[in-house]
């Protein structure tokens, strides 16, 4: 094969990937997909995956501890075009070193001293060479080098994202080094806690750390935590109890309320029970509230265990010109960020639809003269717009008219059984919408009392309802009602519908509430019934959607006011060990005013808006099928621009997925109109309104198509080869006529049941090259214009 007509792939393979495996490189990942593809939501309620990025090689010193990326072009490709990429993915993937690579010519990178040096081929480095130097440039104590490559536990079979392993291995690097305080930004749902769980193993089993406690602020949340993520810990773990001191375990788990409580009016501080220097390794999770605050009576154990190594994990880092609310002053600048828009555009986080209902009482009532609560008391004649409804004056009209429109969303979506969380203002409003949902909801709450639950403050079976609404396999409880019980650390894998009638004032606290949506399960049973999680729903009757647009939003950090949680007064704790904010300090309103309770006023909701969140994170009112149109008419001006550069098109999968983001849409079609449709009529459907799309089969019937067969001087035998093909692109697509899977295609029935093998297919038709570029042609002759 002449070098000059060698593929990438084919590179690869004769020389990057030998040269590669000649220099020792035991733990070669090739085409190494590290990102899920991005997921898109048509206007019909289908999922759409966008690629999956993937390294050509990624290269580890031991498993899970990489050194470097090799970005590889065809023989025939400059070198230097593949240095940017080489470079942006080992940022992304955090690689001390890159190297681009044509199969002659080699380019290396040191990412952490900027380097850059051109080598021959047979100088690639070593594992040993490069780990080496990356020990020497990175800092990292040389007798720690054993510590740093703790294995990793593998025993529930998981794999670690890429963002996971940086953050595990970066801790504990920084560790290492003797860091003494760090903090890791990581969105919601992006597995925090199994981070943790391998940070504390790998210090723990190396006996860098002997003693570790794990902070959280829900009894829920250690639960949970205790059951699966630190399952392997078994009995060297134990959860604390103030009541029964013990120093014998090495992992220690507990709520922030449990070491200091309030009981006949003393303050109790039972982490006393242990010395100061006890724990040399704490983990603060959810570090966004109060555990950060230097006014706060939890900050005393930060502080009597300074000695400790303390490291916060959050999904909202606070920067705040008060030093004493920001976990950044408290922990310093975070070491790594995994963003809520990173997360979804890696695919490993559910994007949303944003439903807005409009009520129009919301935009302002005014009650008759005269007209009286539900306790006969008169109500205050003025006007009430949203923001007073549940704080000031309570309407049970308008909780019945959320209820029906909530049900009749669920039944629309056929979503009657799919797991939703409903946030109110207070617990009394929560009650009540409790109420108008049962009332909307008779024949389903018959069938299962706990369709319809309120999970609140001091409800006694919180934490069996909790656990399980958070069980995939669980049906019910399928609508929770909450407060801010729910708000934060609840892993809700398979909730599908958000709904807000509350006001959430913190942009700290609407991330969180986002967050209990954007977990994805993309197969699951219920009830022996398959489901799948790819997205969610937020229904917003408060206006918070407007957060979407607010840069702090996804930004980092934020600059928020700092919610206190509820306490005793002057800045004591509570008595007893309820949740930090998960109380409501005000079950009936604010500072308990008393809220008026009405019946008997009309309530509408008006035609509502959508909106889309699209692949730049920008939430949008139009669905994504008009976003693709939008998209490739600001490309092509016509569809015989469009046409033209399909035909001279190298690479038309790449095309297709860059035109409408996946390249899944087929099945779609196919439901639509009840036959195969190719990526380019997809294409010409969403962009120049070509309607019906043509199906393959027509498409193969084509004149041009048999003017090709005819006119291409092939005989018999090869009509009759390149017709089975034809049979095949109408069945399968475009890619059975093309390379690889064309020559796998040679081993179906099709070719023996017509008596030709594989090797006399490829030298009746010329030879290898002579039939994929025949096969080339024939692909071109699907779409090229009938003759007149």
């Amino acid at each position: 094969m002449a070098e000059e007509t060698l593929s990438e792939e084919d590179t690869k393979r004769l020389y990057i990937t030998r040269v590669i495996e000649g220099a020792g490189w035991k733990d070669c990942e090739i085409n190494m997909e590290f990102t899920a593809g991005r997921i898109s939501v048509d206007s019909k309620g289908r999922a759409h995956r966008g690629d999956k990025l993937k390294a050509d090689y990624f290269l580890n010193y031991q498993k899970h501890f990489p050194l470097a990326v090799v970005e590889a072009k065809a023989y025939d490709v400059d070198v230097h075009v593949g240095v940017q990429q080489a470079m942006e993915y080992a940022k992304r993937l955090d690689t001390p070193f890159a190297f681009a690579c044509n199969g002659h010519d080699l380019i290396e990178i040191d990412m952490l001293t900027g380097m850059h040096r051109q080598l021959t081929m047979d100088e690639f480095p070593s594992r040993t060479d490069l780990w080496q130097r990356f020990l020497n440039e990175s800092g990292l104590p040389e007798q720690d080098e054993q510590v740093y490559l703790y294995p990793y536990n593998m025993s529930d079979g998981k794999t670690p994202r890429y963002y996971q392993r940086i953050i595990i291995n970066k801790t504990v690097s920084e560790v290492l080094k003797g860091r003494q305080r760090l903090l890791i930004v990581c969105a919601t749902g992006t597995g925090k806690t199994y981070e943790a769980f391998q940070i504390i193993y790998r210090l723990w089993k190396s006996g860098a750390k002997k003693r570790i406690l794990y902070l959280a602020d829900r009894n829920a949340l250690i639960n949970q935590t205790v059951a699966q993520d630190f399952a392997p810990f078994g009995q060297s773990m134990m959860k604390f109890d103030n009541d029964a001191h013990d120093d014998a375990h090495s992992i220690y788990l507990g709520i922030y309320q449990q070491f200091i409580t309030v009981r006949n009016g003393e303050v109790q501080r039972h982490y006393e029970q242990f010395p100061r220097d006890f724990f040399d390794l704490i983990i603060v999770d959810e570090c966004h509230r109060g555990s950060a605050n230097l006014d706060s009576q939890w900050h005393d154990i930060l502080d009597y265990f300074s000695s400790a190594t303390q490291i916060g994990m959050t999904a909202t880092p606070k920067d705040d010109a008060d030093p004493s609310h920001s976990n950044i002053a408290y922990f310093g600048e975070p070491i790594y960020t995994y963003s809520l828009k990173q997360g979804t555009e890696d695919g490993f986080l559910a994007p949303f639809i944003v439903d807005i209902p409009s009520i129009d009482v919301d935009q302002g009532w005014i009650p008759p003269e005269g007209m009286t609560d539900e306790d006969n008391i008169p109500i205050e004649e003025e006007e009430y717009t949203q923001k007073d409804y549940d704080k000031k004056i309570a309407l049970t009209d308008r909780h019945r008219t959320i209820a029906a429109y909530i049900t009749d969303f669920l039944a629309e979506h056929n979503m009657q059984h799919a797991k939703t969380i409903v946030f109110c203002e207070t617990i009394q409003h929560a009650y009540e919408m409790t109420a108008a949902l049962r009332e909307a909801n008779p024949e389903l709450c018959a069938e299962d009392e706990r369709y319809v639950t309120t999970i609140v403050a001091d409800e006694k079976m919180n934490d069996a309802r909790l656990e399980e609404f958070t069980s995939a396999r669980s049906k019910y409880p399928v609508i929770t009602v909450t407060s801010k019980l729910m708000s934060t650390g609840v892993d809700a894998k398979t909730c599908k519908l958000i709904v807000l009638d509350r006001s959430v004032g913190s942009m700290t606290e609407f991330k969180q509430i986002i967050g209990r949506g954007t977990r994805v399960k993309e197969h699951y049973k219920v009830d022996g019934v398959d489901e799948s999680k790819m997205y969610f729903y937020i229904m917003d009757f408060r206006s918070n959607y407007v957060k979407f647009q607010d840069p702090k939003f996804d930004g980092d950090p934020l600059d928020v006011d700092v919610t206190e949680p509820p306490s005793g007064g002057n800045g004591k704790p509570r008595d007893g060990e309820g949740p930090i904010d998960g109380g409501d300090p005000n079950p009936g309103g604010p500072k308990n005013k008393r809220v008026a309770r009405v019946n008997g006023v009309e309530v509408n909701i008006t035609p509502n808006m959508r909106k889309w969140l699209l692949e730049n994170g920008e939430l949008v009112d139009k669905p994504l099928e008009s976003y693709i149109r939008d998209r490739i008419r600001n490309r092509y001006s016509s569809l015989e621009e469009f046409t033209t550069q399909w035909l001279q098109c190298d690479d038309r999968s790449d095309l297709t997925r860059e035109l409408i983001l996946a390249d899944d849409w087929e099945e779609g079609f196919r439901e639509e109109y009840g036959y195969s449709v190719d990526d380019f009529d997809i294409i010409c459907d969403f962009g120049f309104d070509v309607e019906p799309p043509m199906s393959r089969k027509e498409r193969a019937e084509r004149e041009p198509v048999e003017h090709f067969l005819a006119q291409g001087g092939f005989n018999d035998s090869q009509q009759e080869i390149l017709r089975i093909f034809l049979d095949l692109y109408a069945r399968s697509g475009r890619e059975s006529l093309q390379g690889s899977a064309a020559m796998k295609a040679l081993s179906l029935p099709q070719f023996s049941d017509a008596g030709f093998s594989a090797m006399q297919v490829v030298r009746m038709m010329g030879g290898k090259p002579v039939f994929l570029k025949t096969l080339s042609q024939l692909e071109d002759a699907l779409y090229e214009e009938e003759r007149a």
